[in-house]
């Protein structure tokens, strides 16, 4: 811990306000709680984060930063003693996503009161995302979604293995229970897992027997890639290539799906299962226009 945080100001998310602090320096300490109150409850005695002129010194930075440490006594350190008992500072990256939300809160308390309420109530989406869980392609963000307008399951390359019981548990939740119209299969260009299978299926060597769980889950997907004709195209080019090919065998592999199928014959045909690559490029998504739905839709 402290190689990840010696460049990190400590900056105490309980201290007072000191007029004459500077941007940019960290505001004087306070604990969050008395040693022997943390000794007892297994909770820091401070926080650690970036301590800039972009968050030491505006106001409202403060307000939020002062009003944290309650929070994290009831939904971290106090709720959850024994699993962070050994923890004496909260990482810069953590705490910073405990200030987001913070504001997020209060920002949408204030924009559309009773949201939260209402939430908690149920959710009713009408899309399923099948996606990759890289980073950057959060399916929210991306599609400037609301909190219950998707229901989600992400994966390495967004793969729709036949015998993952979790892929066929989360299509039978959100066919079934929730209720989806509209199930998105989402690859992205320059995906990890593509490169992976690319460089297994282009080096002097045919691919190795796979025996890691990441060799093992991208092994469908190498195989594909290697049906693929791959020769004399930039790595880019190639890359996209796989991907698209990828999604289109993950729509055939959902259609193709129990719950998918049961749902078909029993006569829902307002769902439908459809092919969408996102580009990291440019933020769009590509409708690759192979939508699949009910026989007789």
């Amino acid at each position: 811990m402290p190689s990840r945080v010696a460049a990190v100001a400590k900056v105490i998310v309980c201290s007072s306000t000191n007029s004459s602090s500077r941007p940019g320096t960290a505001v004087p300490s306070r604990p969050v709680a008395t040693q022997p109150q943390a000794r007892k409850l297994h909770i820091p005695t401070q926080i650690t984060l970036k301590s800039s002129p972009q968050t030491a010194a505006p106001a409202a930075y403060r307000a939020v930063s002062l009003s944290l440490s309650s929070l994290l006594h009831r939904s971290l350190y106090i709720s959850h003693p024994r699993r962070y008992h050994h923890s004496t500072k909260m990482d810069a990256a953590l705490a910073k996503l405990f200030v987001s939300n913070a504001q997020w809160v209060k920002a949408v308390n204030t924009t559309e009161s009773g949201f939260f309420e209402q939430s908690a109530k149920g959710q009713s989406p009408k899309i399923l995302w099948l996606g990759c869980s890289d980073s950057r392609v959060p399916e929210s963000v991306v599609t400037a979604s609301r909190p219950g307008d998707i229901f989600v399951h992400r994966n390495i390359a967004n793969q729709v293995h036949p015998d993952d019981d979790s892929v066929l548990s989360v299509l039978t939740y959100a066919v079934a229970v929730v209720g989806v119209e509209h199930i998105l299969v989402v690859g992205h260009t320059n995906c990890g897992g593509a490169a992976a299978c690319y460089k297994a299926v282009t080096a002097d060597t045919p691919p190795p027997e796979p025996t890691t769980p990441l060799a093992r889950w991208l092994a469908p997907l190498t195989a594909l890639a290697g049906k693929l004709d791959l020769k004399d195209i930039p790595e880019s080019e190639a890359l996209t290539k796989i991907v698209e090919a990828s999604v289109r065998a993950q729509v055939e592999n959902v259609a193709a799906t129990g719950p998918v199928k049961d749902a078909w014959a029993g006569g829902k045909k307002n769902l439908w299962v459809h092919g969408i690559v996102y580009e990291l490029e440019t933020g769009t998504l590509r409708d690759l226009g192979i939508t699949r739905g009910h026989p007789a839709a």
